[in-house]
């Protein structure tokens, strides 16, 4: 396969058929119920740490899902919720997904997940023609003190800028780019400190937010100065941009509700619960969640999707991205 041959080479030695967007449910006692459009096939792990998109620009319903396992490894989705490959490793904190990553001239989609092993960020190649995931050779990207998460904050053309967490208030901002090398390059370009320890990021419209153990959420700058704080904990965040307005989605692991709130002030917009959808199962308690603008097909996802990993039975709900927009008019 040519992507195989590629990471080689840097090495040191039919459209799915899906259900129609659902409308947004009323607010019912303070809370806006959404319903469940997708839900992933069950996998023998026992629960999720992260969700990452991996959209396909040329094939839109051919996009994969990627989904970090409380256990260890990597599982790949098609929109469909069928699970079509599983990579054994070790158990990864946080994922960025480069979808468009170029090396040596062709596009190879990467992952990133931060590896508290080995105190590092591991990088892995997915091959579409299979699809196969492939560890890729990449130069050690580590924080100052023990590693905690990894999130990507964008990707232009030929690179990627991802943001590794230390478990202290340390955080860094890397950029992974092809140089030509035996390995993929990495430069780390800043390095500041949070108010408090995070082991949550998100990035979007050139904020970065930001949550951790010891209380609030961060929305900071590119320079790492913090532009908004609040208390309270997410344990996962996920930004984006809902019907021109930006939007923070986060989740605390623990209730049954995920918050929405704004993007700039962080003020709480409503929260959401996730209820059953026709034949399909909503969340109990919300984990990994993550969300994406680009299309993954059919008549639900084409313009994005939201995913929400349920912890009391390790599988991920898929949600239109159009529902949630609409329910954020609702309750606002």
């Amino acid at each position: 396969m040519a992507g195989a041959a590629i990471l080689a080479g840097c090495s040191p030695s039919s459209t799915p058929d899906e259900a129609p967007a659902t409308d947004a449910s009323p607010v019912r006692d303070g809370y806006l119920e959404l319903v469940s459009t997708g839900v992933m096939e069950p996998v023998e792990t026992e629960g999720v740490s992260a969700v990452a998109f991996l959209p396909d620009p040329s094939t839109a319903w051919a996009g994969l899902i990627a989904v970090a396992s409380t256990e260890g490894g990597i599982d790949l989705y098609n929109a469909d919720g069928e699970a079509v490959n599983r990579m054994t490793g070790p158990r990864l904190w946080g994922l960025a997904s480069a979808p468009g990553f170029q090396l040596r001239g062709e596009s190879l989609p990467l992952i990133f997940g931060a590896d508290r092993n080995t105190n590092l960020v591991r990088a892995y190649a997915v091959l579409r023609t299979g699809p196969e995931i492939i560890e890729a050779p990449i130069e050690p990207i580590g924080p100052a003190g023990d590693i905690a998460a990894v999130c990507r904050l964008g990707e232009g053309i030929g690179y990627v800028d991802l943001m590794v967490l230390s478990r202290s208030t340390t955080a860094e901002i890397w950029r992974v780019s092809d140089t030509g090398g035996e390995l993929i390059g990495a430069e780390r370009r800043a390095r500041f400190d949070l108010p408090a320890p995070a082991r949550t990021c998100s990035a979007a419209d050139g904020s970065i937010y930001a949550s951790g153990p010891a209380g609030g959420v961060f929305r900071l700058g590119s320079d790492g100065n913090v532009l908004e704080q609040i208390d309270g904990f997410a344990s996962s965040l996920a930004a984006g941009e809902f019907l021109g307005r930006p939007v923070l989605i986060l989740s605390d692991g623990i209730s049954q509700t995920l918050e929405i709130r704004d993007g700039a002030s962080l003020d709480l917009i409503g929260n959401v619960i996730i209820r059953n959808g026709f034949s399909i199962p909503g969340v109990q308690q919300p984990g990994a969640i993550a969300a994406t603008d680009a299309s993954f097909g059919g008549a639900s996802y084409q313009s994005g999707l939201v995913a929400i990993a349920d912890e009391t039975d390790g599988r991920v709900r898929l949600i239109a991205r159009e529902t949630f927009a609409r329910g954020i008019t609702i309750v606002n």
